[in-house]
């Protein structure tokens, strides 16, 4: 059995309008899994991510990280913290007027000296390690095609690709697939599974389509309402649990 690499004891997250996003969340996370958190919009999956990468402050609570307190780290030990987390977002967040190769080693600025990153320049062996980087997506060929020329799914594994110049323990996606077609859908999904098979990166995944999850999950979280209400297997969840994580009226969409 794997350890846990995060450790969720009573996380909280109220924001300054009232709005109470978690509710003593209680969660422990183990290394090397593909965990997906689903639910409603709005029941707490992004602000849950974005505590775990400290891009938001806790309100109370507390987050561990192999075994070590980070809920309220400040300056060098949160960005130390900050680099073992990689974050691929739901729009990319790319430079899209620089090349493919630019953007996948804009993930490797924060372990440079601070004169190389004003001026870009990035070592050689940093160049190789992002051309090795987009051959794992499968975009070796693309380099120096500028990011806005690409379809959005190859926009997307640039995202990863990226990512991973961070040599990440855990990777972070939200709604990774959201802006995108079913076919581009399950290309980025099998990305994510490869990572997570051949690196051992603990993936979390926040998705909506439980034919995504149950093809790639090896455990499912949901939420409702900031409060955890389902933890287990995907194949787990049936119409009735379906019903309670989404409410009455809702209709199961598939992805093929």
């Amino acid at each position: 059995m794997s350890q846990n690499i995060l450790q969720l004891r009573d996380l909280e997250k109220i924001y300054p309008n009232g709005t109470h996003a978690l509710k003593k969340l209680t969660l422990d996370i183990r290394e090397g899994e593909f965990l997906v958190v689903i639910g409603l919009s709005g029941s707490g999956k992004s602000t849950l991510l974005r505590c775990l990468n400290r891009l938001i402050e806790p309100s109370g609570g507390s987050i561990l990280f192999a075994g070590r307190d980070v809920t309220f780290l400040k300056g060098s030990e949160l960005r130390e913290y900050r680099r073992q987390i990689g974050m691929i977002f739901q729009q990319f967040n790319l430079i899209r007027r620089r090349s493919v190769l630019y953007n996948v080693l804009s993930g490797a600025l924060g372990t440079m000296p601070v004169w190389q990153s004003i001026l870009g320049r990035f070592p050689e062996e940093l160049q190789q390690e992002a051309m090795r980087s987009l051959e794992i997506v499968g975009l070796k060929d693309k380099p120096l095609i500028r990011a806005d020329a690409l379809s959005g799914g190859q926009q997307q594994r640039v995202a990863i690709a990226r990512s991973l110049m961070q040599k990440p323990r855990i990777l972070l996606a939200d709604e990774p697939v959201a802006s995108l077609d079913p076919a581009t859908s399950h290309s980025v999904m099998q990305y994510l599974e490869r990572i997570n098979k051949e690196f051992g990166t603990t993936i979390i995944c926040n998705l909506h389509f439980l034919s995504l999850v149950r093809r790639y999950a090896t455990r499912v979280v949901a939420l409702k309402g900031g409060e955890l209400v389902f933890e287990g297997n995907p194949h787990d969840i049936d119409e009735a649990w379906f019903k309670r994580i989404y409410g009455e009226d809702a209709i199961e969409v598939q992805i093929d």
